[in-house]
């Protein structure tokens, strides 16, 4: 059984009826882990199957870049890559747009992080690479490099279109790599794509804010994001 998990956003303890009631769970988190230390992930991980990819929160401080990139936990994040979980291939693309990286439908401003770092000076780099903020936005090359490959399923934390704030160059990725199904965190509204999925190749399914649903896109559970701003 696949689960998709919206953002958790450092809170898990709604997930474990799931997946304690069920045998042989993967579960896939759409991002925004917003982890302190890899102690929440290693306690659900004994339960079931975890592969995620990465959210904007995910480089707002160093101590949640470090659960993710600096622990063994990197090698479950999917994105840039397609992995076969349970005889589906899941594709992920991890992070956000931002325009001083790239806005679609606008020009890049760089193709990929050797680019960014070559234009920026020196006080900008962080670790040899592009600033901590810039560890969760997309470039170019995240996603030239799986327009070539092939999935059943696309993970992502940004929207395609229709939703008002998502990007058609998604729903493109998507049907480069012959995906039937999307399925995206980040807007914590639980998009309702139910009118528009009638017909289409391609379903897309928002689960929303400590939301969860099944391969199907059918809810079992449903967040309300009633933290204070």
């Amino acid at each position: 059984m696949i689960l998709f998990a919206g953002d958790p956003h450092g809170s898990y303890a709604h997930l474990y009826p799931f997946v304690q009631s069920q045998e042989n769970v993967a579960l896939v988190i759409l991002g925004d882990l917003q982890l302190t230390t890899t102690a929440e992930l290693d306690k659900l991980a004994q339960h079931c199957d975890i592969w995620f990819i990465h959210g904007n929160h995910d480089s707002k401080t160093v101590a949640a870049f470090d659960a993710i990139w600096g622990s063994e936990w990197k090698e479950r994040n999917i994105h840039g890559r397609v992995v076969n979980i349970q005889g589906k291939r899941i594709a992920g693309l991890g992070g956000v747009f931002r325009g001083h990286i790239w806005m679609p439908p606008h020009r890049p401003m760089f193709f990929d992080p050797i680019h960014y770092c070559q234009y920026s000076p020196q006080e900008r780099i962080w670790r040899g690479g592009v600033p901590l903020r810039h560890r969760t936005s997309i470039f170019p090359s995240d996603v030239e490099g799986l327009e070539t490959q092939k999935a059943d399923i696309l993970i992502t934390h940004e929207a395609p279109r229709p939703h008002p704030q998502g990007f058609a160059v998604i729903n493109q990725l998507a049907r480069k790599m012959g995906v039937r199904k999307i399925f995206h965190g980040h807007h914590h509204d639980n998009f309702d794509y139910r009118p528009i999925n009638r017909n289409k190749a391609c379903e897309i399914f928002n689960i929303g804010f400590r939301s969860l649903a099944d391969i199907n896109g059918n809810y079992l559970l449903v967040g309300v994001d009633d933290r204070d701003k």
